[in-house]
């Protein structure tokens, strides 16, 4: 058994008859293909599901998944009907706003459960399964599934296999461990192709994210004293270049992590007028999601995020710079 809350789960999951399951917000690959795989198995047990995300955009890179479409997308929590569903099941989600985009929606009151990898995770509801050791959900998910000894078809498969490839950033990144790659060998015999995984998520981006990279870059700053690097970009700057999506996260992935003698760097966007919204990497190991959890944020040491709301662009932005310089110094 790999875990113990497993046999929870299954329980859980027999007593309902009808299962909401959730991306949260600005859903990544992980998200998503988890998000996806648990709707696939349920659907075989013949259970009512449906999806749900706060977010009115998903990662369109990962629609060559199956039944990515069937994902309902611009979801207000604080309207949604949540008393027709016997259980909600979320992923990836470290916080209660995470899963709902909404810093005041109020958890609801039906049975939730919680599966999630990362480390500053809140256990907001009734059966909460964090294994902050986990590449990824997706991880996670599949040995759920191998405890649960059910058979996993190549659709499935596929599924995991991006939510793996995406947090793993195709197994470049330290979360990436033996177990990870033991996930990957037995996705791979169950009909996952790896090779598909990383061409979507990795080698698709549209011209208009590209080009926006150029202005990350150019925008880019170096604190020397501090060790790290960052850049922000405003809404004007961000819808003038179409909003294109998942702006931020790539860029703090692509560029964040391979400037030499820096420990982390972060890349804020504006992407509605007073809120920042920021996404943070390590490069050496600094633990991010301190300076994401003092923002409000949470996330891993790896990768974090966090919004700044209420403030101007240029405030906004310093006291995210003094907060990162506040723990850089206490790093020292």
């Amino acid at each position: 058994m790999n875990y113990k809350e497993s046999t929870v789960i299954l329980e859980e999951i027999k007593k309902a008859k009808k299962i909401l399951l959730n991306c949260h917000r600005g859903p990544d690959p992980d998200a998503i293909g988890s998000c996806l795989a648990m709707y696939k198995v349920l659907k075989r047990m013949v259970k009512k599901v449906e999806i749900i995300c706060p977010s009115e955009r998903l990662y369109e890179n990962v629609n060559y998944l199956k039944d990515f479409t069937e994902i309902k997308t611009n979801i207000v929590f604080s309207s949604f009907n949540f008393s027709i569903y016997d259980l909600f099941i979320v992923f990836d989600s470290s916080s209660w706003e995470m899963v709902s985009g909404d810093k005041k929606s109020v958890i609801p009151k039906l049975p939730i459960i919680n599966i999630d990898h990362h480390e500053t995770n809140t256990f907001y509801s009734g059966v909460n399964l964090v294994d902050k050791n986990a590449s990824s959900v997706g991880e996670m998910l599949l040995k759920i599934f191998v405890d649960w000894e059910i058979e996993i078809d190549a659709d499935c498969a596929a599924c995991l296999m991006a939510a793996i490839v995406g947090d793993t950033g195709a197994f470049r990144y330290a979360n990436t461990t033996p177990s990870t790659f033991e996930a990957i060998k037995l996705l791979t015999e169950k009909g996952a192709n790896k090779d598909q995984a990383i061409f979507h998520i990795f080698r698709s981006n549209p011209s208009e994210l590209v080009k926006f990279w150029g202005v990350v870059l150019s925008k880019l700053q170096i604190d020397k004293k501090y060790k790290f690097v960052w850049s922000a970009i405003s809404y004007k700057d961000y819808e003038k270049m179409g909003k294109p999506e998942n702006a931020k996260e790539t860029a703090a992935s692509y560029f964040t992590q391979i400037v030499h003698g820096t420990d982390f760097g972060f890349i804020a966007v504006e992407q509605e007028k007073g809120i920042l919204s920021i996404s943070f990497r390590s490069r050496t190991g600094f633990d991010t999601s301190k300076i994401a959890l003092e923002l409000g944020g949470g996330g891993h040491i790896w990768a974090s995020g966090a919004k700044v709301e209420g403030l101007p662009f240029n405030e906004a932005v310093k006291k995210v710079l003094k907060i990162c310089r506040m723990y850089a110094k206490m790093n020292r």
